[in-house]
């Protein structure tokens, strides 16, 4: 026997031992198994396994309308947008194969009214109805339907229609206590409620909704009692738990929710859940060391738990504790550096540690990849609101906002950005919004009190910081705020009494410092403003921003040494406090020390590159030392980082136009300059003379009226109005103007041009 022959006796030997190992499963016979190991997966809750499966079963058979059905239920019980999305796509193939199939029919109409079609969700309801006219459930859908269609009393007659058909089903009830309560009717809502618990006595669903109608109603006690009853039926129900725990936490009974919470962990000791619960409680309770403690818990009971590890990372962020936080992300992008959570942390890490532009860039990744995710909107919104590009801000929030209605957080961002804008309306509306959302938002309340103050409602204003003061003993925000209004007041007795209150509250803060030591210098008591900064630092010792004050009050006194060195000892705390570094170099600048100036401003924008008044600062010492190429070159730093900066694209203008530059680039900066600023005259004479230059003359002169009138003791601009005039053909106004600016100055650049136009006349 040959070795082929030998190997063929051999398989067909097994083959015979065991003719399944040899034959091909039947395509029916795969499909079943497939369908046999989906629906396995389903009840066990392994919903991802059992999509895969019931995929399977599809590949095999297209046409399976269980097995599209079986899919879509799998899809819906992933609970994402995108999932719900797939669902909606198999139960449509569903009813196009099987227009029978009832459950699919009505789970598409329920998917329509959560999309707000309700016209095509009673579609939906109509195919089953017309076959079984008595389909309970069928007949509420309908009913919700014809609510959100403004049908008010066909809707109630439906739903009333759906109690008929089946008196047991307590859903059919609670939607008609919804419909009752969309009218505010009350009375009957309670009803409603009532006979869904003589129907069914057990039904916990029934007596938590009569609960939230009672505690809507303002009765706490017969809310709880309700919540407890329910709880009593099924004592080990967590939803239940949860709704006891977050009555609590609603009605401020933190002990009592605590007791629940770790009465829940007790009974599931690897549940992180519980301890995450309470974290999120400690934390809106401003108990943030719980907070942790229960986030760190929660990651310890379930190492595996994604929810707990989101809450432990954000956590760290929120309370500014970064590298324990970069820490972690490290950890998740180690294993997969494109993790949606991990860059998005990453994200949050990069901005707060004063690099938004790198911010920008993850977070923008990460839309990319999950267009609908509130935070990542949220994030990137207050990145570009880091860099001042409010407009990109304002549309991200604004977007972020869309996504997630309800979070006060995003409400209280937009808020901001508003109010930067100088938009007080809208953002008197975002920060009322956010505070309806959580009275208790500290940071909404503030942005509010400042809105009014921006709208020069003092009397509101008052009234929300003194309620913010009241509510929070140790917050220095509201007593400082307290102390401006004050000072708006004329008061300056009562804003140092506020101030003092927030120094004592936040004893390293330096605006209420900075402002009592504003009022002793406005007094005529600079000595006592400098004693007060130097108890201060006392209190807080190695203050970096004191020392700044400091050598302030030195330069007010033209103590050159003295205030040399305390800007010198604020950079020695912190050498990246740029305000330090600009002072000094403006003291160097008034000094005449015009070189060591430029050091200090080259300095600070070593480490701050981004840094507008530096330099604007730099290019205007340039511009004094008719260095007009690095002039030039740092006003076109300032205009890259803020292209709407008034200042530098005004003297970028003016070199363009005096030093040979383009004039038609030089007029768009002087322009763009004149839209931030109408009212500045220095701007209006640069406009104006570019006008000049380019033979426009009626537009020059109108400018530098304005310029000449607001500036009468400035020879140059009257000069510039003079020749305007003249070029007009105005010799009266050119003569007076011309003769005005050689008394101011015999000097300036123009005037042997103006002594000859004046010969002339």
């Amino acid at each position: 026997m040959s070795v082929r022959d030998l190997v063929a006796t051999l398989v067909l030997a097994s083959c015979l031992l065991s003719v399944s190992a040899c034959v091909e499963m039947s395509p029916d016979a795969k499909k079943a198994k497939h369908r046999e190991r989906g629906l396995a997966y389903y009840e066990k809750g392994a919903y991802p396994e059992a999509i895969i499966e019931f995929k399977n079963v599809i590949q095999i058979d297209p046409k399976d309308a269980d097995a599209h059905y079986r899919l879509g239920l799998s899809y819906l019980k992933q609970k994402s947008l995108k999932d719900w999305q797939s669902a909606f796509a198999e139960l449509s193939k569903v009813v196009e194969i099987d227009p029978g199939n009832r459950d699919a029919q009505l789970k598409l109409a329920q998917l329509y009214l959560l999309a707000k079609e309700p016209a095509k969700a009673r579609e939906h309801v109509e195919t089953v109805l017309a076959s079984a006219p008595q389909d309970s459930e069928g007949l509420a859908l309908r009913g919700i339907a014809l609510l959100n269609q403004n049908e008010y009393e066909q809707g109630v007659q439906e739903l009333k229609k759906a109690i008929d058909a089946d008196p047991t089903n307590v859903k059919s009830y609670i939607d008609l206590a919804i419909a009752y309560l969309g009218k505010k009717d009350i009375v009957s809502a309670e009803t409603t409620l009532r006979k869904a618990i003589t129907a069914n006595p057990r039904s916990t669903d029934a007596r938590m909704a009569l609960g939230d109608l009672r505690l809507l109603a303002g009765k706490q006690d017969e809310a709880e009692a309700e919540y407890k009853q329910a709880l009593e039926i099924d004592p080990h129900n967590e939803a239940l738990q949860l709704k006891l725990a977050g009555y609590y936490r609603l009605t401020r009974k933190w002990d009592q929710a605590e007791a629940l919470y770790l009465k829940m962990a007790e009974a599931k000791p690897k549940d992180e859940k519980p301890y995450i619960l309470l974290g999120d409680m400690y934390g809106s309770m401003g108990e943030l060391e719980k907070a942790r403690a229960a986030y760190q818990k929660a990651t310890a009971v379930n190492p595996d738990s994604i929810a707990a590890r989101d809450k432990l990372i954000a956590h760290y962020l929120d309370t500014g504790k970064i590298d324990e936080a970069a820490q972690l992300i490290k950890t998740i992008l180690d294993k997969n550096k494109k993790d949606l959570a991990g860059r998005f942390f990453d994200g949050r890490v990069r901005l707060a540690r004063g690099k938004p532009d790198e911010a920008i860039e993850l977070l923008q990744g990460v839309i990319k990849d999950e267009p609908q995710s509130p935070q990542a909107h949220l994030y990137l919104g207050l990145a570009f609101a880091d860099k001042n590009e409010l407009g990109r801000a304002r549309q991200e929030l604004a977007e972020a906002t869309k996504l997630a209605p309800n979070s006060t957080e995003t409400h209280t961002a937009l808020a901001a950005v508003y109010l930067a804008e100088g938009t007080t309306d809208l953002a008197l509306e975002q920060a009322q919004a956010a505070l309806r959302l959580n009275p208790g938002n500290v940071r909404a309340a503030a942005l509010l009190g400042d809105i009014y103050l921006r709208q020069r409602q003092n009397d509101k204003a008052k009234q929300v910081y003194e309620t913010l003061a009241k509510a929070l003993p140790n917050d220095a925000f509201s007593r400082y705020r307290l102390g401006l209004l004050a000072r708006i007041e004329k008061n300056d007795g009562s804003a140092v009494t506020h101030f003092e209150s927030a120094l004592k509250a936040n004893p390293h803060a330096i605006e209420p410092l900075a402002q009592i030591a504003e009022i002793k210098v406005a007094q005529g008591k600079a000595n006592e403003a400098r004693e007060r900064a130097l108890r201060q630092l006392e209190v807080s010792p190695n203050n970096a921003m004191i020392h700044n004050l400091l050598g302030r009050l030195w330069m007010h006194a033209k103590d050159t040494s003295q205030a040399e060195a305390e800007f010198k000892k604020a950079i020695a705390l912190n050498n990246s406090l740029s305000m330090s570094y600009i002072n000094l170099a403006e003291l160097y600048r008034q000094a005449g020390k015009l070189d060591q100036a430029v050091a200090e401003y080259e300095a600070v924008l070593a480490k701050n590159p981004k840094l507008i008044s530096a330099h604007l600062l730099l290019g205007t010492i340039y511009d004094q030392r008719k260095q007009y190429d690095k002039a030039r070159v740092q006003y076109e730093e300032v205009l890259k980082i803020d292209p709407k900066m008034a200042a530098a694209a005004n003297n970028l203008a003016w070199i363009l136009s005096e030093e040979g530059g383009n004039i038609d680039v030089a007029l768009s900066y002087a322009q763009t300059a004149r839209e931030q600023q109408p009212e500045d005259p220095r701007i209006a004479d640069t406009l104006g003379w570019i006008y000049y230059k380019k033979n426009a003359y009626l537009k020059a002169v109108s400018l530098l009226k304005e310029a000449a009138d607001k500036l009468p003791d400035n020879p140059l601009v009257q000069y510039h109005y003079g020749m305007a005039q003249h070029k007009n053909g105005n010799a009266e106004a050119a003569k007076k103007a011309l003769a005005v600016s050689l008394k101011l100055s015999q000097n300036y650049p123009g005037a042997e041009e103006a002594r000859k136009v004046l010969a002339q006349q």
